[in-house]
């Protein structure tokens, strides 16, 4: 993510990275003397409505100065998850392929399990009904599963480095090692050449596209609520096309945050000038007979388990191909 303020001109190319969390800061703190009735409501456009830019939406509401009157613009030619989001293999946790944890990843664990558990909320309000009944969206679906995560040993050299790795996970999302056994409790059939495989409890498989749709409820509803207690005039817009240029939006806003993902190439602002790495991703969703066996699989995946669902995400040479097969125990 990116923000581009506007006081530094975009011809410059100045834009700084945007914190993990949106705090009061000094600049918001200063933006909003001019939020008063007597002068226009501070103005974001966030460019992309995936996980990054709806997470962004939702913080910079929560943490809006009190009394402050706030507008915020999302611009997204699709619509909610209608880029590589929407269809991403929703299995979550804090670590790498090699089960290391992650820069700053128990951090951004507990700040995704909070999303989770407000776009959870959301779905459930009456607020659900009304807000998404009359455009033929429900959620009908799962947002989160939470029954773990497996990943199975496929070489010496691999669990070697996995079995240390392991040894170094975090509290709130441990990794436990276990034998074929064990394993095939949890998953029948599975085969484990090398008769060990590490087991994240806590681990979570998310719908994306519901998940996604029930943070943007949270936040209209957020915005409402916010609204309604007096703190400010608070408006949410979602406007389904493409901002080709950030020179577009000058003017009209105070900041611009940029959560495209590998579309932020695609601005000539920025083109060639960020460090982006891309992977082409396939998603298959498979339904099997209700008398048919799922096939065991033991190459280089992380599963996922529901009572009827599993999800196989596989990562060879930068290549992301995710499997959800709906399947009967």
């Amino acid at each position: 993510m990116l923000v581009s303020d506007w006081s530094a001109p975009v011809a410059h190319g100045r834009f700084v990275a945007l914190p993990s969390r949106i705090t009061a800061s000094p600049t918001l703190h200063s933006a909003a003397a001019y939020s008063s009735p007597t002068f226009r409501p501070l103005r974001y456009a966030v460019l992309g409505a995936g996980f990054a830019g709806l997470s962004v939406v939702w913080h910079l509401l929560k943490h809006s100065p009190k009394g402050s009157n706030l507008r915020i613009d999302i611009f997204d030619e699709v619509g909610i998850g209608g880029g590589a989001s929407g269809v991403s293999g929703g299995l979550l946790h804090p670590y790498s392929p090699k089960v290391k944890l992650l820069w700053r990843g128990a951090e951004c664990w507990k700040e995704c399990l909070m999303l989770l558990s407000i776009a959870e909320m959301s779905a459930l309000s009456k607020e659900s009904n009304s807000e998404l009944g009359g455009s033929g969206q429900c959620f009908d679906s799962f947002i989160v599963r939470r029954r773990g995560i497996l990943r199975p040993a496929t070489s010496m050299k691999n669990l070697s480095v996995l079995l240390d790795n392991a040894q170094n996970c975090d509290a709130s999302c441990r990794i436990e090692i276990i034998d074929k056994e064990t394993a095939q409790e949890l998953v029948p059939n599975i085969c484990l050449p090398f008769n060990s495989a590490f087991y994240m409890p806590q681990a979570v498989n998310v719908h994306p596209l519901q998940y996604l749709q029930a943070l943007f409820l949270a936040c209209k509803n957020l915005v409402k609520e916010l609204s309604d207690s007096s703190h400010g005039l608070k408006e949410l817009y979602l406007h389904k096309k493409s901002v080709q240029k950030l020179v577009e939006l000058e003017g009209d806003y105070d900041a611009v945050i940029i959560c495209l993902g590998a579309k932020a190439d695609m601005l000539p602002e920025l083109s060639g000038r960020l460090p982006l790495r891309t992977c082409r991703g396939v998603i298959a969703h498979l339904h099997l007979p209700g008398n048919s066996r799922l096939e065991s699989s033991g190459s280089s995946v992380w599963n996922c388990f529901g009572l009827h669902h599993k999800s196989i995400i596989r990562n060879r040479r930068k290549v992301v191909k995710c499997q959800e097969v709906e399947y009967s125990k």
